[in-house]
């Protein structure tokens, strides 16, 4: 039986952190396909976002879960199976040779292979859902199986013309909701609660929404969706955003599409923003009905956010695009000439390690561990987006707002020429972007860099925990991610937990430099935090500038900061152990010293307003030997997923 344990201590807790909660249906998950596997039954390796699996969770009564047994996991299991059987499908249909960052089956091993075990997957969910003993869910989930399949065959109807609104959305509750509505009346059912069909129908609801934002980043460029923008109008599928934009034909170019939905209207924003507008009413009616049913409200939130902030970024990325392409271009002598000329006297390669050592000591020192060769495409990368950074918090002496987002410009279009292998005849950018495109790097990742500057120049506030990640992958989640590219590694689970190492260090960077990012205008804590802690700008302001002294509850404040990385981190861990050894170490005493940080911070008696906290040369050192120590691999029998020690 997988019942609740002493090692589930989130099972009855509401209001948990969603990557804590994703870890812990991962584990249950496997469990529960490792139990299907006794029995003859591939279960897919539950990987992804895990939505429904999270929906069924959430939509259980917290006081309830803990009588919850592997009944749930089961079904959970056999809605995560459909939904897998529909991907392996849909790879096949759509000709996609990737998925996740990693080939597909159809790809690998051939169309009729990748059907058999879609197939498979398909017929094997039955028995998953069987095994949860409950006729009240079997039947709901054999219902929406079926209606998935129809609102499919639904929408493929209609390709090559145009349909209202009440059609689109009667084909996406069913292809998109169906299994979101099974999933959400799971826990009800096993549990034999009255309000299953309320409970299906926000499932639906959340179902559709999710849909509509994957339709509205089809025209995102930048979205990293990980499938080719404007393909859903390519293919001749009428959705949301259409009708929205008043697009009335498939004839438009690309560029007459994208001016279309992007371009300012007579009322001042474009339909693209109007279209995430309506997103976020959709998304608070959802969250409205779903409190009045005392359910885990908190993780929904969390849940739906990711997808608005998906939807915010994405259409943001566009607009900004659309204005740097509208906007003249600058003249070769004030933009890019000049970025050439700073650029290139990075050097070569013989001065990019001194350069490392001098602007980040403690990575250069962790650093030190990787062979020669490593040591040097880290030192490369580094340049490059140190450089980057510096464009946005280094500015010339009366250097106009306008100069510098022409200046960042500049230097995107020339990373990009980069990239795509373009000789630019700068040394650091013409290695770092060769070393990314040999490894496999995709572009999402130099682009969220340079996206993550641009929102330090817009000087953008985060009113949400969920909008400060936004920010804190640009900067420094895309950095792991790319950096576990480089050496080769490309397994989606171990890619979230670098990207989770981003997180937490940008969250101790933000809680390092409080104060100093205070006089140049930022302000990276949320307005939640805030306002939680009786905070304002012109508050702390007072605390830097005028010698006021700290505010009552900073402390508190702050600790809640340094909780917020000690997630990141410990989700982090797992990832570190399962690394090779010439890769775990340095990357250990980078994120031990780093995390050393907030250490420094409680000694300054949480003063980090206006002292900076740094840790001596001893002290990093002890901290990376207590790092090399808490990270030793797994064994042969471990996974990356569980829990650490």
């Amino acid at each position: 039986m997988i019942m609740w344990t002493a090692r589930d201590p989130l099972g009855p807790t509401p209001g948990a952190s969603f990557a804590d909660v994703h870890a812990l249906i991962r584990a249950h998950l496997r469990e529960a396909a490792s139990a299907l596997a006794e029995r003859d039954v591939p279960a897919p390796e539950p990987e992804g976002k895990l939505i429904r699996p999270v929906v069924a969770y959430a939509m259980t009564p917290p006081d309830r879960r803990p009588e919850l047994d592997d009944r749930f996991w089961f079904g959970a299991l056999a809605i995560q199976m459909v939904h897998d059987a529909s991907l392996l499908h849909d790879d096949i249909l759509d000709g996609a040779s990737e998925r996740r960052g990693l080939p597909t089956v159809n790809h690998t091993a051939g169309v009729g292979p990748a059907l058999a075990l879609g197939d498979h997957y398909l017929t094997g969910a039955y028995r998953a859902a069987l095994a949860t003993g409950s006729a009240e869910f079997l039947r709901r989930f054999i219902v929406a199986v079926e209606r998935t399949v129809a609102g499919e065959i639904r929408q493929a109807s209609h390709v090559g013309s145009k349909v209202d609104l009440a059609t689109y959305f009667e084909a996406i509750l069913g292809k998109s909701g169906e299994l979101l509505g099974a999933a959400a009346c799971l826990g009800g059912a096993l549990l034999e609660a009255e309000d299953l069909d309320e409970r299906a129908a926000l499932g639906r609801q959340m179902g559709a929404l999710y849909q509509q934002v994957d339709d509205l980043l089809d025209y995102c460029a930048g979205a990293a969706t990980g499938k080719e923008p404007l393909k859903d109008y390519r293919q001749r599928k009428w959705t949301w955003v259409l009708e929205i934009a008043g697009v009335e034909s498939f004839d438009l170019s690309d560029g007459e599409l994208l001016e279309v939905v992007f371009g300012t209207e007579a009322h001042g924003i474009s339909a693209a923003e109007r279209a995430v507008r309506a997103l976020e009413i959709r998304a608070d009616i959802l969250l409205r009905r779903i409190r009045k049913l005392r359910l885990d409200a908190s993780l929904i939130e969390q849940l739906l956010n990711g997808w608005l902030d998906q939807a915010r970024l994405g259409v943001e990325a566009q607009l900004a695009q659309r204005s740097s392409i509208a906007a003249p271009a600058p003249a070769p002598d004030i933009a890019t000439a000049a970025l050439r000329r700073e650029a290139r006297a990075l050097g070569g390669p013989e001065d990019w390690p001194a350069y490392f050592g001098r602007h980040a000591r403690t990575f250069s020192l962790a650093a030190k561990l990787f062979p020669p060769a490593d040591a040097m495409r880290i030192s490369t990368l580094y340049a490059f987006c140190r450089f980057t950074d510096d464009l946005v918090d280094l500015p010339a002496a009366n250097q106009s707002l306008a100069r510098t987002r022409a200046r960042l410009a500049a230097w995107g279009e020339l990373a990009r020429s980069a990239f795509e292998g373009q000789a630019t005849r700068i040394p650091v950018l013409d290695q770092v972007m060769d070393d990314a495109r040999g490894a496999g790097v995709p572009w999402t990742y130099p682009e969220a860099l340079l996206r993550g500057a641009e929102m330090d120049l817009n000087g953008r506030r985060y009113r949400t925990w969920s909008e400060l990640e936004v920010y804190t992958f640009c900067v420094a989640g895309s950095v792991g991610g790319w950096m576990t590219h480089l050496f080769g590694l490309r397994d989606p689970e171990l890619l979230d937990r670098a990207h989770a190492l981003g997180h937490a260090m940008q969250l101790t960077n933000i809680l390092r430099d409080v104060g100093e990012d205070l006089e140049r205008g930022r302000i990276y804590l949320p307005e939640v935090m805030l306002t939680k802690y009786g905070l304002s700008p012109a508050i702390l302001r007072r605390a830097r500038c005028e010698g006021a002294p700290l505010p009552e509850l900073w402390p508190e404040a702050m600790e809640e900061l340094m909780r917020r990385a000690d997630e990141h981190y410990a989700r982090a861990r797992p990832g570190l152990r399962a690394l090779p050894a010439s890769l775990r170490r340095p990357a250990a005493v980078a994120a031990a010293a780093y995390r050393g940080i907030h250490g420094e911070v409680r000694r300054n008696g949480y003063d980090n307003l206006r002292l900076r906290a740094h840790t001596s040369l001893a002290r990093k050192l002890g901290l990376g030997v207590l790092g090399l120590l808490g990270t030793e691999p797994f064994t042969s029998t471990q996974r990356i997923t569980g829990a650490t020690p």
